[in-house]
């Protein structure tokens, strides 16, 4: 159990940091 409730954690924080990188790289090409 403890492995099916961590990875769906680590790729939550991988997506938020995806976007967070994404957002600052578009802003500051803007």
């Amino acid at each position: 159990m403890a492995s099916v409730n961590i990875k769906p954690l680590e790729d939550k924080i991988l997506v938020q940091a995806n976007e967070a990188e994404t957002t600052t790289a578009s802003g500051l090409v803007i």
